[in-house]
């Protein structure tokens, strides 16, 4: 698999002197720069992009907003910035801002969200396998009966959706007789997830699980759960894995999370611009695809994770 091969050759120095290099600015826009996720991936890149001596990385918030990300774009197009790491918060709305960086031969690397438009690369979790694994976890835990609620992402975001796509297909073949009583869109946010939890709470009496597709929205529902005296009957899974959830599950107050190491996503991303401002690699005619595989990150295996992976 392709992730393997980034993983051998990922913080490999470059043999080219660094007199001889040429520099580069790589733009590195999130769709909130404040986020554990955008943080970690922030890392990763910096450290890949510290062995090119003349290659720098600038990081811009666009707030959770994609019209911002459109004019962030155009202005690293503008001033002539050489590669952009792009979080899209729309992958709909981004897909014109990309098509433009890569005319003007400026490559763009997604992260987790793609878009329609073909582009250098797209470095993402396993979001559609990371959900389904999720939905064979709550599957098990209960016996293949009970009811579910989802917290969703806001409905552009394609990762959001590729999460509930493979939780929604893992109990529908395995576990049909789990019932999804409610969907609600709360926004990546923690306030946004004790909002529409304690909504859940008021109308479901019954509920016994809950999926919010990030941590975020997870730690919010454990926190509704918990003030309504419901948490010791509800399982609570996340997906991401950022240091704060992990605590949580260690402690017994939410069920599990899809774990992936955003550090290492991260690197992989900047390694992949840095490659092919370099010439390592040759831009292809697609998007190249990489997947970073997840860990079902459980009280009982949480303990995997080491403290310098964890974000």
């Amino acid at each position: 698999m392709k992730w393997v091969l980034f993983l051998a050759s990922l913080f490999a120095a470059s043999n080219v002197p660094a007199q001889s290099q040429p520099e580069y600015r790589i733009g590195y826009i999130p769709t909130s720069i404040g986020q554990a996720l955008t943080q970690a991936w922030k890392a990763g890149a910096e450290k890949s992009i510290k062995e090119f001596p003349n290659a720098s990385l600038l990081a811009y918030d666009a707030q959770m907003k994609a019209e911002i990300q459109v004019t962030l774009m155009d202005d690293l197009i503008n001033q002539g910035y050489h590669a952009i790491l792009l979080q899209p918060a729309d992958a709909a709305a981004l897909t014109a801002s990309v098509k433009k960086a890569e005319s003007k031969g400026i490559p763009v690397i997604t992260l987790n969200t793609d878009t329609k438009m073909p582009h250098a690369a797209n470095v993402s979790m396993d979001d559609y396998g990371a959900g389904y694994l999720i939905g064979e976890k709550i599957g098990e835990s209960l016996n293949g009966k009970g009811n579910v609620a989802i917290l969703q992402s806001p409905p552009g975001a394609q990762a959001g959706v590729e999460r509930e796509k493979g939780f929604r297909a893992a109990l529908a073949k395995s576990y049909p007789g789990i019932r999804i009583v409610g969907a609600q869109n709360a926004q990546w946010m923690k306030d946004k997830g004790i909002e529409v939890m304690n909504s859940f709470l008021q109308i479901h009496k019954d509920l016994d699980a809950v999926f919010a597709v990030n941590d975020n929205m997870a730690e919010g529902a454990m926190i509704a759960a918990e003030s309504a005296g419901r948490l010791d009957k509800i399982r609570i899974w996340g997906f991401n894995g950022q240091k704060s959830t992990l605590a949580l599950i260690e402690q017994g107050k939410i069920t599990g999370t899809a774990y992936t190491n955003a550090f290492q996503q991260g690197a992989m991303a900047g390694k992949y611009a840095l490659d092919l401002l370099s010439g390592v690699k040759k831009k292809g005619d697609k998007t190249d695809l990489i997947k970073v595989p997840p860990l079902a990150a459980t009280k009982d295996t949480v303990s995997q994770i080491k403290p310098e992976d964890r974000w």
